[in-house]
């Protein structure tokens, strides 16, 4: 059983920081003119602060955990990681970068 929360709880942290990445060759002019694009951010972005929170909560009640089981102390640990990522996740879907002209050599 504690396998199965671990394979569980690593795919549903991994996966949105995988997909957040995809987002990260964006910039700013591609989501004025894609309206799907612009949405598909939104929700990658709620589920972003959602995954996050549920990461402060595990890293928050460590020590309930803790007492709970000392089987989920990678579990524990691996939150604190992982909320340290999700800032950097986060910020490429919160400011894409902006469209920079290249330079034509003379």
């Amino acid at each position: 059983m504690i396998i199965l929360i671990y394979i569980t709880y690593y795919f549903f942290t991994i996966m949105p920081i995988i997909i957040s990445y995809r987002f990260r060759k964006y910039t700013i002019s591609d989501y004025q003119y894609n309206k799907k694009l612009k949405w598909q951010r939104r929700i990658m972005l709620v589920l972003n602060y959602i995954v996050a929170f549920i990461e402060a909560f595990i890293a928050g009640h460590r020590k309930t955990i803790h007492n709970y089981s000392s089987d989920y102390d990678l579990l524990i640990f691996s939150s604190g990681i992982f909320m340290c990522i999700y800032i950097f996740s986060i910020g490429w879907l919160e400011s894409p970068k902006e469209y920079l002209k290249k330079k034509k050599w003379k």
